[in-house]
């Protein structure tokens, strides 16, 4: 194992604080049906929360180091989060960065897992090809969730200036993992096996990545 390695894990957007209040009204969306979070209401900062909260568990009985950058709750800044894992890849120990999200769509319908990286050709281009790979054995081919991907650049991430991508100075993913606005996706988000076969796949993707 490579002792100057720590994993800076990112759980998108805000929580919910100590009386319930939910901090990233705009990252939500309430189903007609079902419960998710309460009154059909899923809140992506939750679940986000919840990947990386399980990841970092995962982590810890490895002893693989890691360190989340967002809080508990409180939606910190893009730059706090950056800057927070900047300065320990720096003085700390050098590694990696994964921001977990869901997605959304304007029409409610689109399905599907998608990791990105920077745009151009990066350090972070095998690491999101690792995942996306690891998520399709685990959870794609026996037809649980749509795999989507971008082969123009003939890898599989797709490719955005999202700032946490933009900005770090080590190797990072962003992980959309299926629409949460999307009913179907939804309830497989709130499925114990599927949000451990994600937790699951990131972990196989950072030992990986360590022994590359």
């Amino acid at each position: 194992m490579n002792d100057n390695f720590c994993v800076y894990l990112d759980a998108g957007h805000g929580g919910l604080d100590k009386t319930g209040r939910y901090m990233t009204s705009g990252k939500m969306f309430k189903h007609s049906r079902g419960v998710f979070h309460g009154s059909g209401i899923f809140y992506e900062g939750v679940w986000n929360r919840t990947i990386t909260n399980l990841v970092a568990r995962k982590l810890s009985q490895l002893a693989i180091p890691h360190i989340i950058v967002s809080h508990d709750y409180l939606d910190n800044s893009l730059e706090d989060r950056v800057d927070r894992a900047n300065w320990y890849h720096r003085n700390y120990k050098s590694g990696i960065f994964i921001s977990n999200h869901a997605n959304a769509s304007a029409s409610h319908l689109a399905r599907g897992f998608e990791v990105y990286t920077s745009k151009g050709p990066t350090k972070a281009d095998p690491l999101a090809d690792l995942h996306w790979n690891n998520v399709n054995e685990l959870l794609g081919k026996p037809g649980t969730i749509q795999m989507r991907s971008d082969l123009s650049d003939r890898d599989l991430d797709k490719e955005a200036n999202f700032y946490v991508l933009r900005n770090t100075v080590m190797p990072a993913m962003l992980v959309e993992h299926l629409f949460f606005d999307n009913y179907l996706d939804a309830l497989l988000l709130m499925s114990d096996e599927v949000v451990d076969k994600f937790a699951e796949a990131q972990i196989r993707t950072i030992i990986e990545h360590m022994n590359a």
